[in-house]
């Protein structure tokens, strides 16, 4: 079972007073998570170590195209299971360019989307797979 519980507050916190490195334990996880849930596409979220190494390459342009690669990729799973899509690789775009016009607000919405678009391909997986979910479920009607 997929977590789907990630909420912005507590990450927001732990990516303050860890200095960013739990930043770095999210890419992991995402990367692992959305291999396992879009297993069937053919396709492969590289993971953690090669994220750092290149993204230290090409001074930061591989992360950015590392998270629109991750955000399409969580759409069209999500499109493909009847799901609202979430985040938007515009809207991400958006924020790094412009983000800094709101003081930071506009990436904090982004980094929140980020959370729960990857905690709705976790749900969806869990749903698809049998696992009951406590985040997203509804309750049963008798």
């Amino acid at each position: 079972m997929l977590p789907t519980n990630r909420g912005f507050w507590l990450t927001l916190l732990l990516s303050i007073v860890t200095l960013g490195f739990y930043q770095w334990y999210l890419v992991y996880a995402f990367a692992k998570e959305t291999n396992t849930a879009c297993r069937n596409d053919g396709q492969n979220t590289k993971g953690l170590l090669l994220f750092i190494v290149f993204s230290i390459i090409t001074l930061g342009i591989y992360s950015i195209i590392w998270y629109c690669m991750w955000i399409n990729r969580c759409n069209t799973y999500l499109a493909l299971n009847r799901r609202p899509q979430g985040l938007q690789v515009s809207t991400y775009i958006l924020s790094i360019f412009f983000g800094w016009l709101t003081l930071g607000i506009f990436n904090l919405v982004v980094f929140c989307k980020m959370l729960y678009l990857q905690n709705a391909v976790n749900d969806t997986y869990n749903n698809l797979n049998g696992y009951e979910t406590s985040s997203c479920a509804s309750p049963a009607m008798a």
